[in-house]
């Protein structure tokens, strides 16, 4: 009987990977060699496969540039606008619109893709036609994006000068474009917290006006970033002026005024002050053991550690914080069941992965959309772990280069689950690059020093090329701070100069208050995350 059942699913595996074979044949084939009937059939008796969306999108653009719309249409009806990756989207947007002549598609490739090629094409088609909403969209998907290059011609499409004055404002930082907007615009207000935020002489005739207008929130909002702006840049007299201004207003401090003032009472030795606010602080905290941690601090007490069996998910920042300092491993209750038997498409990416491994991806994260993520943990573990989230046991995973130097390894695996959560193919808006996020810059210099012949920044697609770059720079910085992770941890995020500078300013008594009082906000919430992963990276290794 087993026999049985184990030769049906090996036949069953045969024939999948025989379909999914035909797909690959028409997805590596020239365009002009495609038999479009055949396509056809093949894509229809592959709709299991995320591949077979792409094929139809490749036939359909083929017809479409050659003008023939009618079978063009055929084939872009077969595509599965779920199947594709975020970055190939677009281009089957701008497909889609064009064959089945659908305008709304259009616009919305030209308003929220702006930024990506075809984006920007169909901005350059549509611009006319659009509203004045639309166009400042359009503007705002590049300006997120970094895309500035782009925003300056975009924002002379725009019909009111008063909205080129105030993007220019952005853009350049120059206030005489700030006096050229007309009070009764809708973008004065805009315009005016901008300049507010880079000329002092502003900040008083924003807050005027917000309190003219009634605009409390804004005006509470406003007061607590320049109170937390001017205590990161150690100017406490102003954060403590804005304190108390907004004192004066509102009665009560937000959270994060009521931490800071903590913190600066701290730093000043007052510690009766310092106590208050911690106290106050209390009700606030969603990590208990960061006030347990402040107190032992300020009593000069000695912290104990938990020797309970805990959860992944019982791990907080200062918790591994405390585990970290003490040197201690947390025991961890491996409670969690992460995988499920395999399917027939699982095992086929399985096959995949080990020599298709982009299309190995693509097919995963199509899978994962409509199967329990569980079927396919134990292949493509990097995928499945969207559906856990950062928190969970299941998502601490190693599914690439494995390193002698279990530390090491540990350490990297820490920072690559922040920097991408194990996308190998992940863009940021800083144009940082795969799974460990090098920005091209240091990659460049990283491949000169790891002597990388004629390196390009795609190469970091490669996961295994990204962990080498990771590990020889986490190793210089490692070296560098004499094996002081937070710092490294820091260093990775914000540079090392920063770092360097900042120790030598501020000499920090202890590691929480490096983390606290380090001057991004950023870099504050990366050490903290990055820290806790790499504490349950170790204890799991046990």
């Amino acid at each position: 009987m087993v026999k049985k059942i184990l030769l049906s699913i090996l036949f069953t595996v045969f024939f999948s990977y025989a379909d999914y074979d035909q797909i690959l044949d028409l997805y590596k084939s020239d365009f002009e060699k495609i038999d479009l009937d055949k396509a056809y059939s093949v894509i229809n008796d592959s709709k299991n496969f995320a591949l077979s969306s792409y094929v139809a999108l490749k036939v359909a653009s083929f017809l479409y540039y050659s003008g023939n719309l009618e079978k063009a249409e055929k084939f872009i009806d077969q595509a599965d606008k779920k199947a594709f990756l975020k970055e190939d989207y677009p281009f089957y947007l701008y497909i889609y619109s064009k064959v089945k002549k659908d305008k709304q598609a259009l616009i919305n490739l030209a308003t929220e893709f702006t930024y990506t090629y075809y984006g920007y094409k169909a901005y350059l088609e549509l611009y006319p036609q659009l509203s004045e909403e639309d166009k400042e969209k359009a503007v705002e998907s590049c300006i997120k994006n970094r895309h500035y290059e782009k925003v300056k011609y975009l924002i002379y499409t725009l019909e009111d000068q008063n909205a080129i004055n105030y993007y220019l404002l952005r853009l350049t930082k120059d206030v005489s474009y700030f006096l050229s907007i007309s009070q009764d615009s809708p973008y004065y207000e805009k315009a005016l917290k901008l300049v507010s935020s880079f000329n002092k002489e502003y900040e008083n005739s924003y807050i005027n006006y917000l309190i003219e207008k009634n605009q409390l929130d804004k005006l509470k909002e406003f007061l607590t970033q320049r109170a937390k702006g001017e205590f990161y840049r150690q100017n406490y007299d102003l954060f403590l002026m804005y304190v108390e201004l907004l004192k004066s207003y509102f009665q009560t401090l937000s959270p994060d005024l009521t931490w800071l003032m903590f913190l600066y009472n701290y730093t000043q030795g007052e510690k009766d002050l310092a106590s208050y606010y911690l106290d106050q602080y209390k009700k606030y905290s969603k990590d208990p053991y960061k006030i347990l941690y402040w107190e032992s601090l300020l009593n000069e007490n000695q912290l104990t550690v938990p020797k309970t069996q805990l959860k992944v998910e019982d791990i907080t920042p200062y918790l591994a914080l405390i585990y970290y300092k003490n040197k201690i491993k947390p025991d961890i209750l491996k409670n969690r069941r992460c995988s499920l038997d395999t399917d027939s498409i699982a095992l086929v990416i399985e096959q995949l992965r080990e020599n298709e491994y982009k299309l190995a991806y693509i097919e995963g994260n199509d899978y994962i959309k409509t199967n329990p993520c569980e079927r396919l943990y134990s292949i493509m573990p990097e995928i499945t772990v969207k559906c856990f989230g950062q928190n969970s046991l299941c998502s601490y995973v190693k599914p690439f280069l494995k390193v002698e130097d279990k530390k090491l390894e540990n350490i990297a695996y820490a920072v690559i689950k922040q920097e991408s959560f194990f996308d190998p193919y992940a863009i940021s808006w800083s144009n940082a690059v795969g799974l460990t996020q090098f920005i091209p810059k240091t990659a460049k210099w990283t491949a000169e020093n790891l002597k990388v012949d004629n390196f390009d920044i795609t190469d970091l697609f490669n996961p295994d090329l990204s962990i080498k770059f990771s590990l020889w720079y986490l190793n210089r910085l490692i070296s560098m701070f004499d094996g002081e992770l937070i710092y490294v941890f820091a260093s990775y995020n914000s540079g090392e100069n920063a770092v360097k500078k900042f120790i030598e300013n501020k000499k920090p008594r202890d590691l929480a208050e490096f983390i606290e009082m380090y001057p991004y906000d950023e870099t504050r919430d990366y050490v903290k995350k990055v820290l806790r992963n790499y504490v349950i990276y170790e204890a799991l290794e046990e």
